[in-house]
């Protein structure tokens, strides 16, 4: 994983999180735009594939807490994925 990518991510995330202040939780996707924008991503793929595929690979490695804004719900299936605030 790149520690670039992963620092940019959580500069994306404070930013969200300082202008929405009104905001604690928020789906990993809903911010697809934002990491766009920042070009972390070109594009946008089902829904937030991207940075869904990003936070599966952290937390196959034991990495999760590289990103400290990540919560994530796991169910029998699947894992739906937050950013919450700090």
């Amino acid at each position: 994983m790149e520690n670039d990518k992963i620092i940019k991510i959580n500069g994306v995330i404070k930013a969200y999180f300082m202008r929405h202040t009104e905001v604690d939780k928020i789906l990993a996707k809903e911010l697809m735009p934002d990491f766009i924008s920042a070009g972390i991503f070109s594009k946008d793929t089902r829904e937030g594939l991207p940075i869904r595929k990003i936070l599966r690979e952290l937390d196959e490695n034991g990495s999760l807490n590289l990103i400290p804004y990540v919560h994530p719900e796991r169910k029998k299936k699947n894992t739906n994925w937050y950013f919450v605030r700090i």
